[in-house]
């Protein structure tokens, strides 16, 4: 299989479960997104399951995010768990590494760069708003929307998980649920377990002053655009 139709085929997947998981525009977008990649790449039903483990090993995927940014490391983090992903980083540098299935990694990545480039986008409407208005910004207010923003989108990540398991115990039952839930938590055991041969120590708790716009930004932001994936790098972004 080559590697453009095995990355294809992971997408797919991962739409497919979004599309599952979420309800009403966002469910709807997820399915489209998976439909026009499969016409697109000739894929056929049976042939998402094609990907098998010995074709996802365990891998390090280093990011560059082009700045040091707190709050981009931080939603690194909060898209990497809500992938089956482990996330580390090295102090005094750009450098993001995510851990985990190679499937996984490649979908963490394509999510956050979609949404840094979301969060970036609306927090410079948002300087520009205060500017023509106030003539002047608030010291540290673009980093505390940046934040704010990530925040929210964490917990959205996250909620997305739990009624993903609420709508399939009412339609399957308590014990299938039970067992896809078990595969999920030992597929992101495994990651973190993988990051700790490579890893040592543990990140700081991070401070940030709350902002309402960016977390009225971080619950409009549509997430699932983010899977469909392509293959940018993240933008240039600005210091926060």
């Amino acid at each position: 299989m080559s590697p453009t139709r095995q990355t294809a085929i992971r997408r797919i997947q991962k739409l497919k479960a979004l599309a599952e998981k979420t309800e009403g525009h966002e469910a709807a977008s997820a399915a489209r997104l998976a439909q026009a990649l499969m016409i697109r790449h000739e894929i056929a039903s049976f042939d998402l399951d094609a990907v098998t483990e010995a074709e996802d090993p365990l891998v390090r995927r280093r990011v560059s995010l082009g700045r040091q940014l707190t709050w981009l490391r931080g939603l690194y983090h909060a898209v990497a768990k809500a992938s089956n992903c482990s996330t580390s980083y090295v102090t005094g540098t750009d450098r993001v590494t995510l851990y985990g299935r190679e499937s996984d990694c490649e979908i963490a990545e394509y999510l956050a760069v979609h949404l840094a480039r979301e969060v970036q986008t609306r927090a410079d409407a948002h300087i520009r708003r205060l500017r023509s208005a106030y003539g002047h910004t608030p010291r540290g207010e673009r980093s505390s929307f940046c934040w704010s923003a990530v925040v929210v989108l964490g917990r959205r990540l996250s909620a997305m998980r739990r009624e993903a398991a609420e709508e399939a115990r009412a339609q399957h039952g308590d014990a299938a649920v039970s067992t896809a839930l078990v595969r999920i938590d030992n597929r992101l055991a495994e990651a973190q377990a993988f990051a700790d041969r490579f890893t040592t120590g543990s990140g700081r708790a991070t401070h940030y002053t709350s902002n309402g716009a960016g977390y009225r930004a971080g619950r409009a932001i549509n997430i699932n655009r983010g899977v469909a994936g392509g293959d940018a790098a993240p933008a240039q972004l600005e210091s926060c």
